[in-house]
C-alpha cells in the first residue's frame, strides 16, 4: 500500500512541481540535525469506500475528504484544518517532546513529519478508478525502554508486551525468546546480538505493523541486555466508518479463462501482465499467510485493487479481468511465498521472473588428526540453495591435498536442477593419509548456471589444519648385572639388578611418538620387585633406559618377558609383548664325577709292569713284552746293548708264573664244583646207592686234586 502511495507521489509532484520545490528548500534550510536519522515506523493500513471517511484512533476522531485531487483533514482536538494534494502526509507533532504537550493550533505536512517528534501521521489517496480511500496510520518508534534479562526470565514490559528468554548461546551470541502481545499472539525469534525483530499486533480486523521492536545490544554468559521501542501512539481501539460509499460502475467485458500463470511468487514480488505485449497491469504480493495479502496497479502505477485471497480458494478481480488463484496446501510461511494460479483472457501474459540462486557450501571433515597406516579422513560437503532462483547443472568438485589419496573413486557430483530453499545430499568421502605432516584442505568448488544462463562459481571454506601423526619403530631390550651387564648371567646372591632400554626409530619427532609408556614386566615367582617401570613419552630417535633391583626368591633359571604399553599421539592405547629379555641362572653348580687315570711313579712301575703282564693272555703278553723292550733298549748304556738276558729271564718268569697260575686257578675251580657235588649227594640220605662209573670218576677227581 506504502509502496503504491509513493509511486502516486511521483505523480502528483508533475502537477505539483513549484510548491514542491518549495517545500523542499524550506526543508533543506530548516529540517534539524536530528532527521538525518531515520526513525523507525508503524503503521495501520486502511482500505475504504468513499470520497470522505471519518476515523477514531483513540481519543482522536480523524476526518478525511477527497475533493478535486486534495484531501481536507480535521482532527480532534487541533484547531488547523489541513489540505494537502492526495497522497501528501500529514502529521501531529509534539510542541515538547519531553513533556508530551502536543500542538492544538497546527498540522505538518510532507517532509515536516519525518521527525522524532511526531506523535502520529495520516496518509491517505483517493482512487478515482476504484472510488475507494487508502489510507495508512503510523507512528514513528520513539518510545524506548531497556531491560536486562537472565536466561528462564519472564518479563511484563508498556502496553501488557511479554517477553521471556528460554535460551542463552553465549557462544555464537544468540539469544532465543518468546514474546507475547497484547492480542495474546505468541512469537518465537532467535536474535543475534545487535539484531531486531519488529512484531504486529491486531486492532480488531486490522494490523497495527510494527509494534514492537526488539533489540539485542548484549549477549552474555548468564544475561541478556534489550532495548525495546514502541510507538509514541501505542494505542489499540480503532474505529472506521466510511460516510460516503459509492460503487464501481465499471464492468468486465472479457472473461479470465486462460491460465498465464502457475509459479511460485515470493512476498513482496510484483508480476507484470501483458497484453498484446504491451504491460497492463501489476500484481504484488503484499504479504503471505492463511490470508495472502494483494494489491493491483494499472500501468501507471495507480492503485486498481487490493484484495486477499484464502488458500485453496480464488478471487475474481471485478475492475479487471483477472482470477487469482492459491491452491490448498501450497501456502510457505518459512519462506514466504505460495503457489499462485492466475487466469486472464485470451492475449494476456505473464513474464517469468527471474531470481537469483544462493548457493551455500559448507566442507567438513570428521576429525583434523588421524594416524598413519590406521585411520582416514572423512570429507563432508553440504550445498544448498538459500535462494529464490534455482540453480542448474551444478557440479561439485572436492578437495584433495597431498599427502593423501582418495580412498573411493568419487571426487565429484552432479545435478540437474538445484531448486530455492533445498540443498543436495550431504557429499561424503574418503581420504587415507600416504604421510606424516600438516596438511590443508582447499575449497570444494561449485559451478551452476542461474535463470539467466549465466555461469557462477563458489568455493566453500578451507579446512587449514589437517595433522597426520605416524608410531616411530619401537624397540626394547634387557641386560643383568653380574659384575657386567649381559642378557645372561649365574649369580648366587641374594639380588640381582635389571635394565630395561627402550628405543623409538622414526624420521620426524614432530609427529612420531609415544605417550604414557610403561614397561609391564612378566616376573617368574623366584624373583621380586617392581613389575611396572614407567617410561613417559618417547619421541623418534629418543631412547630411555630404566634400572631396578630384584630379590632372587629360590634357585631358578628366570626367563624374563615384558610388554610395553603405550598411547598413539591420538590417545588410544596399544601393547606390544617382547619375550626372552633376560635370564638369570641362580641354580647351584652341579657336582661331576669323572675317572681321572692315575700313573705309577718310576719306583712303581717295574711292578706295575710286571702285574699287567701277569694279568694277560700269552699273546698280548708277548706283543707288550716286545713294546717295552723297543722302549726300554734304547735308554741303556752302550756297552750293555748286547743281548740282555735278565730282561728275557724276567719275561720268561712272568710267562711261566703266569702259566701255573692259570693251571692252579684251573685245578682248583675243578676241585671247588667236585666239592659242591659231593655236598649235594650227602644231603641226599637214604637214596640209591652210587653207580660205579660214578665213584670212579668222584675218586680220579680226588687223585688229581691232591696230586
Amino acid at each position: 500500500m506504502i509502496l503504491g502511495n509513493n509511486l502516486l507521489e511521483e505523480e502528483m509532484m508533475r502537477k505539483l512541481t513549484l510548491i514542491l520545490i518549495a517545500i523542499l528548500i524550506g526543508s533543506v534550510l530548516q529540517v534539524p540535525l536530528s532527521l538525518a536519522v531515520e526513525v523507525p515506523q508503524s503503521s495501520i493500513d486502511l482500505e475504504l469506500d468513499g470520497k470522505e471517511v471519518v476515523l477514531e484512533w483513540g481519543k482522536y476522531e480523524i476526518k478525511i475528504k477527497y475533493e478535486d485531487e486534495f484531501l481536507e483533514y480535521k482532527i480532534s482536538g487541533i484547531k488547523a484544518i489541513k489540505t494537502v494534494p492526495s497522497g501528501t502526509k500529514v502529521c501531529v507533532v509534539y510542541e515538547d517532546p519531553d513533556d508530551k504537550k502536543v500542538y492544538t493550533d497546527r498540522l505538518k505536512h510532507g517532509d515536516d513529519c519525518k521527525g522524532s517528534d511526531v506523535m502520529f501521521w495520516i496518509q491517505a489517496y483517493y482512487s478515482t478508478y476504484t472510488k475507494k480511500m487508502y489510507v495508512t496510520l503510523g507512528s514513528p518508534l520513539t518510545e524506548k525502554q531497556e531491560v536486562s534479562m537472565e536466561e528462564k526470565d519472564s518479563e511484563t514490559l508498556q502496553h501488557s508486551v511479554k517477553i521471556r528468554v528460554d535460551e542463552i548461546d553465549e557462544d555464537d551470541k544468540k539469544v532465543t525468546v518468546e514474546v507475547t502481545m497484547p492480542d495474546g499472539q505468541k512469537v518465537k525469534k532467535t536474535l543475534e546480538d545487535d539484531d531486531y525483530e519488529e512484531f504486529d499486533v491486531k486492532i480488531g480486523d486490522y494490523k497495527y505493523k510494527d509494534f514492537m521492536r526488539l533489540l539485542v545490544t548484549d549477549v552474555g554468559s548468564k544475561d541478556v541486555d534489550f532495548e525495546v521501542l514502541f510507538p509514541s501512539y501505542p494505542v489499540l481501539t480503532l474505529k472506521v466508518e466510511s460516510v460516503e460509499a459509492e460503487t464501481s460502475s465499471s464492468e468486465t467485458t472479457q472473461e479470465a479463462t486462460e491460465l498465464v500463470y502457475n509459479d511460485i511468487l515470493y512476498e513482496g514480488e510484483i508480476l507484470t501482465i501483458n497484453s498484446n505485449g504491451t504491460a497492463m497491469y501489476k500484481l504484488k504480493l503484499n504479504s503471505v499467510g492463511y490470508y495472502s495479502s494483494f494489491s493491483l496497479f494499472d500501468k501507471n502505477n495507480k492503485p486498481v485493487k487490493a484484495f486477499k485471497v484464502k488458500e485453496g480458494a480464488s478471487y475474481q478481480v471485478s475492475e479487471v479481468p483477472l482470477r487469482v488463484e492459491i491452491p490448498p496446501n501450497t501456502v510457505d510461511l518459512e519462506y514466504k511465498r505460495i503457489q499462485l494460479r492466475i487466469y486472464a483472457p485470451q492475449g494476456f501474459e505473464i513474464p517469468s521472473l527471474i531470481r537469483e540462486a544462493e548457493i551455500k557450501i559448507g566442507l567438513s571433515v570428521n576429525t583434523n588428526k588421524v594416524l598413519l597406516d590406521g585411520d582416514e579422513i572423512i570429507v563432508f560437503i553440504n550445498v544448498e540453495n538459500q535462494g529464490r532462483g534455482k540453480a542448474f547443472d551444478v557440479k561439485v568438485v572436492a578437495p584433495i591435498p597431498s599427502g593423501f589419496e582418495l580412498k573411493s573413486n568419487v571426487g565429484s557430483w552432479n545435478l540437474k536442477t538445484l531448486y530455492s530453499f533445498t540443498e543436495m545430499p550431504v557429499l561424503v568421502y574418503a581420504l587415507n593419509p600416504t604421510q606424516i605432516g600438516t596438511y590443508k584442505l582447499e575449497p570444494a568448488v561449485v559451478t551452476y548456471y542461474n535463470e539467466a544462463g549465466e555461469k557462477k562459481v563458489v568455493k566453500s571454506n578451507t579446512i587449514n589444519q589437517i595433522i597426520v601423526y605416524g608410531l616411530p619403530k619401537l624397540s626394547l631390550s634387557g641386560e643383568a648385572f653380574n659384575g657386567t651387564w649381559s642378557t645372561y648371567v649365574h649369580t648366587q646372591e641374594k639380588t640381582v639388578k635389571l635394565k630395561f632400554t627402550v628405543s623409538a626409530e622414526g624420521k620426524d619427532a614432530k609427529y612420531e611418538f609415544i605417550k604414557n609408556a610403561t614397561i609391564k614386566l612378566l616376573l617368574p615367582d623366584s624373583l621380586d620387585g617392581e613389575t611396572e617401570l614407567f617410561v613417559g613419552d618417547l619421541k623418534a630417535g629418543e631412547t630411555k633406559t630404566l634400572e631396578s633391583e630384584y630379590a632372587i626368591l629360590k634357585p631358578d633359571n628366570a626367563i624374563i618377558s615384558a610388554m610395553l604399553v603405550y598411547q598413539d599421539p591420538l590417545g588410544k592405547w596399544h601393547e606390544e609383548n617382547f619375550g626372552n629379555l633376560v635370564v638369570v641362572n641362580s641354580l647351584p653348580p652341579a657336582v661331576e664325577i669323572k675317572e681321572v687315570k692315575v700313573y705309577p711313579s718310576p719306583e712303581e712301575l717295574p711292578q706295575y709292569v710286571n702285574s699287567t703282564l701277569a694279568k694277560l693272555d700269552n699273546k698280548a703278553r708277548e706283543v707288550l713284552a716286545e713294546k717295552l723292550n723297543n722302549i726300554t733298549i734304547s735308554y741303556l748304556p752302550p756297552s750293555e746293548k748286547g743281548i740282555n738276558w735278565w730282561p728275557i729271564l724276567a719275561i720268561l718268569f712272568l710267562i711261566a708264573s703266569a702259566v701255573l697260575a692259570y693251571n692252579y686257578m684251573d685245578l682248583k675251580s675243578k676241585y671247588e664244583k667236585a666239592l659242591k657235588e659231593l655236598g649235594r649227594r650227602e644231603r641226599r640220605p637214604g637214596g640209591l646207592p652210587k653207580k660205579e662209573e660214578t665213584l670212579k670218576v668222584e675218586e680220579k677227581a680226588v687223585e688229581e686234586t691232591q696230586t
